[in-house]
């Protein structure tokens, strides 16, 4: 291997998840109490970070994906997730909310930790159902998710899913 090939292969983040965490793409308190006002609040932070100009198109996008079932997955996650042609840009937003919101999930229990996934809807993009592969496969241990309630700044939360999501 040549030294360029592996500083390249160094380079590389080792999950979907590592390369696209972004401090403004970090909500640490929801102020929503609702389903669908935690879904508005969590689009309109993709407008300033560059995402997409067009929220309350992605808001019926998320909310079009909503209606064919909750991506809510239980044990206080819900990953909601859309793909279109007004999306700038891969971007993973992560939103928390100590007291919880009923999100429908299938175990009943609120949700407390976000993972709203949004992408181009250009061709096929693996890493798009990568991304969702990570973010499932890292919280789907009660520690990672205390740490990721508890965390106290971005960086935390991104140190905790990078790592077990590479677990």
């Amino acid at each position: 291997m040549s030294t360029a090939t592996a500083t390249a292969a160094a380079l590389k983040p080792a999950t979907a998840i590592e390369g696209i965490l972004r401090s403004t793409l970090y909500l640490p308190n929801l102020n929503a109490r609702r389903k669908t006002s935690a879904l508005e609040e969590m689009v309109q932070a993709l407008v300033p970070a560059g995402v997409t100009r067009y929220p309350a198109a992605i808001l019926d996008l998320l909310a079009q994906r909503e209606t064919l079932g909750s991506t809510a997955i239980g044990k206080g996650i819900a990953v909601p997730h859309a793909r279109s042609a007004l999306i700038a840009e891969r971007a993973v937003l992560v939103a928390r909310s100590i007291r919880g919101i009923d999100f429908d999930a299938p175990d009943g229990k609120p949700v407390q930790l976000f993972f709203l996934i949004v992408a181009p809807s250009v061709g096929r993009d693996p890493i798009y159902l990568k991304l969702l592969a990570d973010i499932v496969r890292a919280v789907r241990l009660t520690k990672v998710r205390q740490r990721l309630i508890e965390a106290p700044d971005f960086a935390a939360v991104q140190e905790a899913l990078v790592h077990a999501a590479a677990d």
